[in-house]
């Protein structure tokens, strides 16, 4: 009985926990974001979340709308999230994913580039250790940033066809 017991844990230990590398600037956390997220723990055990700092964002995107630390507690909340690393490199390192023990990397079919105009991920790819995952269709900060300008342009123009005053004053006066 002794004896089984030692087998049995050799066995649970040769099964290595596969961990599993992301990361990204996750500015105003939407549902592609937690998308990705989701496939990428499926990949794996453990999934580890590099959220780049504000000055990496600002660098190789231009300015972010939350800042790093409202990003890092918005990934935080992310139910398949087991590890967050603050100010991960914006160009994906083999070192880091070996510091944080992670097998591979996982990113959305949809191509990152940084402010030379090169592929964030070329070095874990060029490596062999980078997995893709599908990217949600038409969802992106950029187009949420977009809908959000349009409507607030939509609303202001409609406020100044009435002099300014929103429909509550308006309605008040008649």
């Amino acid at each position: 009985l002794q004896h089984y017991f030692i087998q049995s844990n050799l066995r649970m230990k040769e099964k290595q926990q596969v961990r599993v590398w992301c990361d990204g600037c996750y500015d105003v956390m939407h549902f592609g974001h937690a998308n990705q997220l989701r496939q990428a723990k499926a990949m794996g055990d453990y999934l580890i979340v590099g959220v780049h700092s504000d000055e990496e964002v600002r660098q190789n995107k231009g300015p972010p709308v939350l800042t790093e630390e409202e990003r890092y507690k918005m990934v935080c909340s992310v139910k398949w999230v087991d590890e967050v690393v603050e100010g991960a490199p914006y160009v994906t390192q083999l070192q880091t994913m070996d510091d944080y023990k992670a097998q591979f990397c996982v990113h959305g079919d949809d191509i990152t580039l940084d402010a030379d105009g090169k592929d964030t991920y070329h070095i874990v790819k060029d490596a062999g250790r980078y997995k893709e995952c599908r990217r949600t269709q038409g969802v992106s900060t950029t187009d949420l940033v977009g809908r959000m300008l349009l409507m607030t342009r939509a609303n202001n123009m409609s406020q100044s066809s009435d002099h300014g005053l929103p429909s509550q004053v308006l309605a008040s006066k008649m």
